[in-house]
């Protein structure tokens, strides 16, 4: 699994179609104490951890999972 970032600012000026990210292997971050601040190379804005997706959630190994009923 990867951990992704974000960038949430309204007015980057990033060319894609959708919001630029950055993605990390898991095994590369030790938690998230130790991460270093990303930013975005289009803004300068510091980039956000992006939600998790739902078909990436793994209930039993995972707290931030939403429950589906």
């Amino acid at each position: 699994m990867e951990t992704k970032y974000i960038c949430t600012h309204e007015h980057c000026s990033y060319p894609g179609s959708t919001r630029f990210n950055m993605s990390f292997k898991s095994e590369s971050i030790m938690d998230d104490n130790n991460v270093a601040t990303a930013f975005c190379p289009f803004c300068k804005k510091e980039l956000m951890p992006a939600p998790p997706l739902t078909m990436d959630c793994d209930p039993q190994t995972s707290a931030d999972c939403n429950q589906v009923d």
